[in-house]
């Protein structure tokens, strides 16, 4: 894990706390994007000779190869102990008479809430306080946090330290639209045809199908799998049944898949069609939202790749096209 602190001088630790977050805990709503309102944060046990304060909000997990700088203040009078919940915002009405909001990663002065991307894990928050030697630090007030941190790297004599963190869960669902050059019964057709699933098949891992054609949700039939063609889990060749879950004929139609020793990890697919100039617009779809906290524990999704559900829809255009040449 990046340490921001790894090549830093060493130097003591005090105590920061906060009626509003809690160390090692997930920030609250309102210390996020779209509220970014600042915590509550008290400050104690700063060293002998402290003659002023930095506050620093600094995200080190963010996707930018140099992390991301949500707040930071400077020149703090070293008889403040405590910044109100709010206090970075735009005018810094909370701020003690002195002190300087420099602007951060987003040029803003104000304390920005946390916004990881969807899907990118979960982020720490730094929020550090820092004792310095000196009353002012001598930064412009257009600095940037690197370069107060740059300034003050020599001049502190203790920090204080509450990592929090945050996380936005990255989309359920994937979907990806192809215009099929035909009319939708005939795209159904396919669809509905187990043999049609293993003739679309973009993966090369679907080697044959048993039943009928599906005419309704809970219908079912039986497919022949070589995960061998994946080179990803040593299965091996093994059996699953398609289980219809919606059925609108020419419109849409979703299934799931069920291993025949009962497991049963609830991937939903499907298609919706709908008429379009030249065709038929045909979007294919991957749901992942229904799977238990379990299965997303041991597998990473998406298991199925955008580029896998883009692959088989141009599969299913050429196979309309050559059932429709050969009546």
């Amino acid at each position: 894990m990046n340490d921001p602190f790894a090549r830093l001088p060493e130097v003591p630790s005090f105590t920061v706390t906060s009626a509003t977050i809690t160390e090692g805990a997930a920030l609250p709503p309102q210390h996020r994007s779209g509220t970014d309102l600042s915590p509550q944060l008290s400050w104690s046990g700063a060293p002998a000779g402290t003659k002023s304060y930095a506050v620093t909000v600094y995200d080190p997990d963010a996707p930018t190869g140099s992390g991301f700088w949500h707040w930071a203040v400077a020149d703090i009078p070293a008889t403040v102990t405590e910044l109100p919940e709010g206090a970075g915002d735009a005018t810094g009405s909370g701020l003690p008479d002195g002190a300087v909001q420099l602007p951060g990663d987003t040029r803003e002065a104000r304390f920005l809430g946390a916004a990881p991307p969807a899907g990118h894990g979960p982020h720490r928050y730094f929020f550090v306080v820092h004792a310095l030697d000196v009353p002012a630090i001598g930064v412009p007030a257009d600095a940037t946090p690197a370069v107060l941190g740059f300034t003050m790297a020599g001049h502190v004599l203790g920090r204080a330290v509450l990592t929090a963190t945050a996380e936005t869960p990255g989309a359920e669902r994937l979907e990806v639209s192809r215009l099929v050059p035909a009319p939708a019964d005939a795209v159904f057709a396919v669809l509905t045809d187990p043999q049609g699933h293993v003739d679309i098949d973009a993966s090369g891992m679907l080697m044959g199908a048993e039943g009928q054609p599906v005419r309704q949700a809970g219908d079912r039939f039986l497919v022949h799998m070589d995960r061998d063609a994946l080179g990803d889990v040593p299965l091996g060749k093994y059996d699953v049944e398609v289980v219809i879950t919606k059925f609108v004929p020419g419109a849409e139609i979703a299934w799931t898949v069920e291993g025949r020793t009962g497991t049963h990890v609830r991937h939903l697919y499907g298609y919706r069609l709908e008429p379009a100039e030249g065709g038929t617009l045909v979007t294919s779809y991957y749901d992942w939202s229904e799977i238990g906290e379990e299965w997303k524990r041991r597998l990473t999704f998406p298991v199925v790749p955008e580029s896998a559900l883009k692959a088989t829809l141009g599969i299913l255009e050429r196979t309309v096209r050559r059932r429709l040449a050969n009546g």
